[in-house]
């Protein structure tokens, strides 16, 4: 049996849930949150008081994350640093 297409505006398979577009304090944050509290706490130590304010913004304006962007984001900074390190 076929479940029913999601109606007008309802996420689903034809219709994916929208996400908030993915600006550096949203990554940060992010990051941030799948680092971990031990790890996270001693990377902050290392940043200035704007730049926690700056994070503390990117946390407020998180709301609910999917598995997939917190996914992709990783790969994304995997790659990055990869390349980084390659030049």
């Amino acid at each position: 049996m076929q479940s029913p297409a999601p109606m007008s505006g309802e996420a689903g398979p034809a219709n994916p849930p929208r996400r908030k577009r993915m600006d550096g304090r949203r990554k940060a944050a992010i990051l941030l949150l799948a680092l971990g509290e031990e790890a996270a706490a001693k990377l902050c130590a290392e940043l200035d008081d704007r730049d926690i304010t700056t994070l503390a913004v990117g946390f407020a304006d998180l709301g609910r994350l999917d598995a997939g962007e917190v996914e992709a984001l990783i790969e994304e900074f995997s790659t990055h640093v990869s390349l980084s390190r390659a030049a």
